[in-house]
């Protein structure tokens, strides 16, 4: 005879009515999966940051001691995999103490192999790029960095053609040091109608980044390289924008009164 284990098994019918208990206790439960699975990923990013030896990337001898003793691979499993649930544990404790003060911590996904996807990310790319990526970069343009998102969605966008790696550049940067020309665009790309708002230049951001794609398509990467500023010029552009437009004046002295 089979004995039933009653803490694993679908609730019955009564329990799944559509009410407000059921939705409170959804949501109860998925707090503590949450708050549980963040916890277990931060004890071992402090594990790997206190035995794991930065030199010989190499965890000590007592910590692979302890770890086969206490028989933490039926937790963790293998090495390889503990290492994965500290790489999540670095983006938890990152995003959530150390980035734009823990804006969007809420927006990480729960997920161990999206985390540890996710840290690959963030090492590749800057705090200014990683930010856009909670408002966009994924399927139409949707926010790429979601609760929902999954490992394949960080992986594909990193092997993405539009996707820049800071280590790629910094490697690029040794290999091409030669300096073949420069590239200046007009003041008017930040020329915006006084009253109106309205931009008005004889070029506009579009302009630009429709110049450095075609650029770009028709250079042999193995021989030239292209390093823009569209991302720094795309910052100021949005700020003078913000600056120009009418009802900013009106924004602030609302915002003003508030206080």
């Amino acid at each position: 005879m089979i004995r039933s284990n009653y803490e694993y098994q679908i609730p019955d019918i009564k329990d799944l009515e559509l009410v407000e208990g059921l939705t409170a206790r959804l949501k109860d439960l998925w707090g503590e999966a949450r708050e549980n699975s963040y916890q277990i990923y931060l004890y071992a990013a402090g594990l790997r940051n206190r035995y794991l030896d930065k030199k010989t990337n190499k965890y000590s001898d007592d910590f692979l001691q302890w770890y086969e003793a206490k028989e933490l691979t039926k937790l963790f499993g293998k090495i390889s995999s503990f290492t994965k649930y500290a790489s999540a544990g670095d983006v938890v404790n990152y995003i959530g103490q150390q980035y734009k003060n823990g804006k969007y911590i809420e927006n990480i996904p729960l997920s161990r192999s999206a985390l540890y996807e996710l840290s690959l990310l963030i090492d590749e790319t800057t705090e200014t790029q990683l930010e856009k990526l909670f408002f966009a970069g994924g399927d139409d343009n949707e926010p790429l960095i979601h609760p929902s998102a999954t490992t394949s969605d960080f992986s594909n966008y990193r092997q993405g053609v539009n996707f820049k790696s800071t280590k790629m550049t910094k490697a690029r940067k040794t290999k091409f040091s030669i300096p073949l020309a420069t590239i200046y665009v007009s003041r008017d790309l930040y020329k915006f109608h006084k009253i109106s708002g309205d931009h008005v230049g004889s070029v506009d951001l579009t302009d630009t980044e429709k110049m450095l794609k075609r650029m770009k398509s028709g250079l042999d990467t193995k021989l030239f390289d292209v390093r823009d500023n569209l991302e720094k010029i795309s910052t100021s552009y949005e700020k003078k924008r913000e600056k120009a437009d009418p009802t900013r004046k009106l924004r602030v002295t609302k915002a003003k009164k508030k206080k």
